[in-house]
């Protein structure tokens, strides 16, 4: 479940905006559809008298049929004569009908609806009742003509008896039967009767906008989701650190957050800028690991890695340095990211002279070196338990190899004697040396660093990287002559940041 709502939670600016769209699209298309008025006649059938086969109609009784044959010709034609007596228009409206079924028992009675649906609701009653009272009429009118038919067939049949044969049983008994329908015909009603008069409905049927958002944000809400799974099946990004240490072969150091634009603002540095926080708390146990795994490796100088450009390598350096120093080691920075240098705009320095012209033999190691005070030097020889206890007393622990001019031919550069010599003795000097490179897979001067150093630590964005990207990172590891120390990930942190709240 922790992974169907991670997905979910990964996906849920899109989940958001298919609902959304969805809701509103339903909702606005609904509202735009026109009102649609109903109105609902009721008859009801009653069963006439037996008028022998002769009179007897197939459809009678069969509540079915009212449908049909109330969108007959003959009973339209009837209905509109009565809307045209009204001054109402005979078009702009739909009629249909049908057997209302009993509650209990799901059969027909003998009750018949007859329903019109208009945009105007007057039109839709009146419609109504005109089509019951058309009906009803054709019915009786079908029945008197039943009725005629059956005294033409009597009266000719007797009219065949001559003389004696007119007192026969058999003329007696049609004599009777004629006197009967004559009787008959002239009390004839419909078998329909109008029940109940439509009355003018007062709020339309359709549309329902309230309905069909309610409807929409369901559909929305499982595409949504079902695009939020089909997404991640084709998201070549890792879905977990234990992914990412699994295609590496690496082990995981320590997790550093995304810096939000927020504190980044104030300097990227957030060690120094915001030493309280999550970011910087962050950093700070990512020394610890680096600092265990340095001591069963016996690596001095690190090189800080990624696959790509935009992975926070830079920043990563900078506060890792930072951190180390105010742990109380001598740390050297060297910015030998000859492409894009950023370590002398997070610290502040100036970058005449640097990595470059120190591989040139342009200037001396002691000239290119600058100095980083992590505190205000006024003040620094006396201060107070709480400054101590930050570790602002360490002044001159941090010292930053600025890129200098950026040259024409940073790989060989990197790959310089004089470089590597530099390396060495920075690392004779201080007890850890951090180098910035450029990304692995973009060009190769991270490989030629590595043969200058004792051990790299790999950097991995996890909104950045892909399978892929890593798996070619990771041959390129293999290869590689220094000590791979571990991997540092880099993420959202909530979860992290959490516990941390928490434990403040």
């Amino acid at each position: 479940m922790r992974d169907y709502i991670g997905v979910l939670w990964r996906r849920k600016w899109i989940i958001l905006l298919v609902v959304v769209v969805a809701t509103a699209s339903a909702f606005f298309f609904s509202y735009r559809q026109p009102r649609v008025y109903v109105a609902t006649a009721s008859i009801s059938y009653e069963k006439s008298l037996d008028i022998s086969t002769l009179a007897a109609d197939p459809n009678e009784g069969n509540l079915g049929s009212v449908g049909g044959e109330i969108a007959s010709l003959e009973v339209q034609s009837r209905a509109n004569e009565l809307l045209k007596a009204k001054g109402v228009a005979v078009t702009g409206f739909a009629v249909s009908a049908a057997p209302v079924l009993d509650a209990a028992t799901g059969a027909a009675g003998n009750v018949v609806s007859i329903t019109a649906s208009s945009d105007d609701p007057r039109l839709a009653a009146a419609a109504a009742d005109a089509y019951a009272a058309a009906y009803v009429a054709w019915r009786e009118e079908r029945t008197r003509s039943q009725l005629s038919t059956s005294i033409a067939a009597l009266t000719k049949a007797l009219s065949g008896y001559r003389g004696a044969d007119k007192n026969s049983a058999e003329a007696v008994a049609l004599a009777q039967r004629l006197k009967e329908f004559q009787l008959r015909a002239d009390t004839a009603t419909s078998s329909y009767r109008v029940l109940a008069p439509a009355s003018v409905p007062a709020t339309p049927v359709s549309p329902k906008p309230l309905r069909s958002a309610v409807l929409g944000f369901a559909v929305g809400l499982f595409a949504a989701i079902g695009l939020a799974f089909l997404l991640e099946q084709f998201d070549a990004r890792p879905r977990s650190a234990d992914e990412v240490a699994r295609i590496l072969r690496r082990p995981i150091l320590g997790r550093v957050p995304r810096i939000s634009k927020a504190l980044l603002g104030e300097g990227a540095v957030v060690a120094l800028t915001q030493p309280d926080g999550h970011p910087a708390e962050a950093f700070r146990l990512l020394r610890t690991h680096l600092e265990l795994m340095r001591a069963n490796n016996a690596a001095k100088s690190v090189v800080i890695a990624s696959s790509t450009q935009g992975e926070g390598r830079s920043v990563c350096v900078a506060n890792l340095a930072v951190t180390l120093a105010m742990g109380g080691k001598k740390v050297v920075v060297v910015d030998a990211d000859l492409r894009r240098p950023r370590q002398h705009q997070y610290f502040g320095l100036e970058n005449s002279v640097g990595v470059s012209t120190v591989a040139t033999g342009q200037a001396t190691l002691d000239d290119a070196l600058q100095k980083v005070q992590l505190a205000p030097a006024a003040g620094a020889d006396d201060v107070d338990l709480e400054t101590w206890a930050r570790g602002s007393e360490a002044l001159s622990r941090l010292y930053v190899l600025t890129s200098g001019p950026l040259p024409p031919n940073p790989g060989e550069v990197v790959l310089s004697r004089r470089f590597a010599a530099a390396v060495v003795t920075l690392a004779a000097q201080a007890d850890v040396v951090l180098v910035d490179s450029p990304a692995m897979l973009s060009v190769g001067d991270a490989a030629a660093l590595a043969s200058q150093v004792d051990g790299l630590v790999f950097l991995v964005d996890m909104q950045k990287a892909t399978r892929p990207m890593l798996q070619q990172a990771a041959d390129q590891l293999v290869r590689l002559p220094c000590r791979s120390l571990g991997v540092v990930i880099r993420d959202d942190g909530a979860r992290s940041e959490s516990y941390y709240s928490s434990y403040r």
